[in-house]
């Protein structure tokens, strides 16, 4: 019974070492953040800040504040990697990290994601039992091995998030090298320039090298998984992911993804394995006062919301398919789908406000200035992006309110370009999408079609 495996014991050596990693992991992407500027840019410097709609509330947190709640969070990870009041620490950092996560999408990374949802699966894993302060200072805490659910729960959050990049490469300019070349293009030049390496700078910037590392990426991210599974290609499989994360991370500089990302793997290795290198002198023994036979209610109940959940996991990289229109060309359904480095996509916006008289007509129309309310980046970024540029409209209407100005019109005029394509038409600009209600589930009809000639996809 499917239960009855979930509730078997393993020892927990592979769970106490990620741990360790994620919480180190944790302090890097935090205190790194404010390093580098990240928090500056898109938590303290935005007048207003285009969250997750139905999460405008979390604006209240935007400012200079910002910078001690991820230095908080950094502290945090502190707590986890040392097993310190694990349990609240991971609480506390899981609520932290997911209202960053929902407060701001400008800077929309799939790693962010990635890291909400460990963080919520290690609220209620128990991976403080063991090599933790916590297990030090209460001794009854302690336990030697972990439930099979918790390296299940890893390996099928790791297939699916590798499935379904590679099957997102599945579309022409990513199978013909198109995208990859206009970013290995320049490096290219960098390395002959600059370097000195005409050479390899000549090799970098060629259409096949960029052909070849579009396959490669598409293969690995779909093998890497069963692979890993298997005793017999494991060894090559770690390797070739060492490898594939590592030049991930220096030519796109993506952060910490390729470093958690090959911390999750450790639990595909055989646990005893594990402990017997990291761990000698812990023995593998059963835990008593805890009898794996019993598969109560409780377990049997758990055993469902996990299926359920990653029931979840599979439709949401889907649903695009149940919306009218391209997800490429329409954005509706990218994110929350692993859909990883597949495109450049460029916009051009413009914006205006139709004011009306006092007997109602719509005489005056006039553009904003959209550096008056936003970044650049931010306004780059909703240039391409409709539920941004349905956002503004409504925080525009807003704003004309305050001011005492009411029933606005908010025309939106976007143009977009993809992988270096001509820019087409995006929005509807006689649309007023300050009266519009925005569709969860389903297309925005503002959105023009797609374009005959830009081809998305290998079955148009």
């Amino acid at each position: 019974m499917f239960s009855e495996f979930l509730f078997r014991k393993v020892d927990n050596s592979p769970l106490t070492i990620f741990r360790i990693l994620f919480g180190i992991l944790i302090m890097a992407e935090c205190w790194g953040a404010i390093y580098t500027g990240w928090v500056g840019v898109n938590m303290v410097d935005p007048k207003w800040n285009f969250s997750f709609i139905g999460f405008e509330w979390t604006n209240v947190f935007v400012g200079p504040n910002m910078v001690y709640f991820y230095a908080v969070m950094g502290f945090l990870g502190l707590l986890i990697a040392v097993g310190f009041t694990y349990r609240l620490s991971m609480i506390l950092f899981a609520i932290m990290w997911s209202l960053s996560y929902f407060m701001q999408k400008t800077s929309y990374n799939n790693h962010y994601y990635l890291f909400m949802l460990v963080s919520w699966f290690m609220t209620i894993i128990p991976a403080h039992h063991f090599f933790s302060i916590d297990s030090f200072i209460f001794p009854r805490l302690k336990r030697l091995t972990c439930k099979q659910w918790v390296p299940v729960l890893f390996i099928a959050q790791l297939f699916i998030v590798y499935t379904y990049a590679a099957l997102a490469k599945i579309y022409p300019d990513w199978m013909n090298g198109v995208f990859l070349h206009a970013h290995f293009g320049p490096f290219g030049d960098l390395l002959t320039h600059r370097y000195n390496l005409s050479g390899i700078g000549a090799i970098v910037k060629s259409f096949e090298f960029s052909q070849a590392i579009s396959w490669l990426g598409f293969f690995f991210d779909l093998l890497i998984v069963p692979a890993m599974l298997l005793s017999r290609t494991r060894g090559w499989a770690f390797k070739a992911a060492v490898f594939f994360h590592i030049f991930n991370s220096i030519c796109f500089g993506i952060g910490i993804f390729p470093f958690f990302s090959l911390a999750m793997m450790i639990f595909f290795y055989n646990p005893q394995k594990i402990q017997s290198i990291v761990f000698p002198q812990k023995s593998f023994m059963m835990d008593r006062n805890d009898d794996d036979s019993l598969l109560t209610t409780r377990r049997v109940f758990f055993s469902y919301c996990l299926m359920l959940y990653l029931a979840w996991q599979v439709y949401l990289p889907i649903r695009h398919y149940f919306i009218p229109g391209n997800v490429f060309w329409t954005e509706e359904g990218h994110r929350l789908s692993w859909r990883m480095m597949l495109r450049r996509k460029a916009g051009d916006i413009k914006v205006y406000v139709m004011i009306p008289d006092k007997k109602g007509v719509y005489a005056k129309k006039e553009e904003v200035v959209l550096y008056d309310y936003l970044l650049a980046k931010q306004i780059a970024k909703m240039a391409i992006s409709p539920d941004m540029m349905w956002q503004f409209a409504h925080f525009l209407k807003t704003d004309y309110e305050i001011k005492g100005i009411k029933n606005v019109k908010v025309l939106v005029d976007a143009k977009v370009s993809i992988n270096g394509s001509e820019f087409y038409q995006f929005t509807n600009p006689r649309v007023n999408l300050a009266a519009t209600k925005w569709s969860y589930f389903g297309h925005q009809n503002w959105i023009m079609n797609q374009p005959n000639e830009l081809k998305l996809s290998f079955f148009q």
